[in-house]
């Protein structure tokens, strides 16, 4: 049975509608498409197990591929690693970077504070809550940046789509850096820049 997928369309008027309607389906354990600071996302809340695997079930991903975790508050970093954020890379949170931290398992967990107004609103809403937020496509198909795409892709699959009403500039996904072992990398070059022997000198 297809689930009855609302669609808004986010403006600088009715952002806290948008984030009121978001953050209650959210809570509720549903699914939704957002824009984020980077492309949009396909999230869920870190802490509704059920509402993460559906996830990985609507994008056709392998369940041994870890989502990215976004934050609202540099206090939801103790929950998942024992790292705290070097000094080198303060001063690219928030913004478009994930960081790989060692987690408490002797894995890792992959995570980003972005720098979107919306999503400040968002987490405000929601008390800080982590999302799961992968991008918002099937598993190793192409970043979907157009309102209709999304709509022909996850209606029925999602409570609710949020697209931008004046549409979507297609912005480059994040830069991705591992710090969980004792020598960084760069896993994806993305909208941020990094050189690393600068970084570390």
């Amino acid at each position: 049975m297809k689930e009855k997928t609302n669609v808004l369309l986010l403006n600088e008027k009715n952002t806290s509608t948008v984030v009121k309607e978001v953050s209650s389906s959210l809570l509720k354990g549903n699914i939704c498409v957002i824009p984020t600071d980077t492309i949009y996302g396909i999230v869920a809340l870190d802490s509704y197990p059920e509402s993460v695997n559906r996830i990985y079930e609507i994008k056709k991903r392998p369940a041994v591929k870890p989502f990215i975790r976004l934050i609202g508050s540099l206090d939801n970093l103790s929950s998942y690693t024992e790292q705290e954020i070097p000094d080198p890379l303060k001063k690219y949170w928030p913004g478009p970077l994930t960081i790989i931290f060692r987690d408490f398992q002797h894995g890792t967990v992959s995570i980003r504070y972005p720098d979107d107004a919306f999503l400040h609103s968002l987490f405000r809403v929601l008390d800080y809550k982590v999302i799961v937020a992968p991008s918002a496509n099937i598993s190793g198909e192409d970043n979907i940046y157009e309102c209709s795409e999304l709509i022909e892709t996850f209606e029925g699959k999602v409570s609710t789509i949020v697209c931008l009403k004046t549409g979507r500039v297609k912005k480059e996904v994040s830069t991705i850096i591992d710090i969980s072992g004792p020598e960084w990398k760069i896993i994806r070059e993305g909208a941020l820049h990094i050189d690393l022997q600068i970084l570390q000198e």
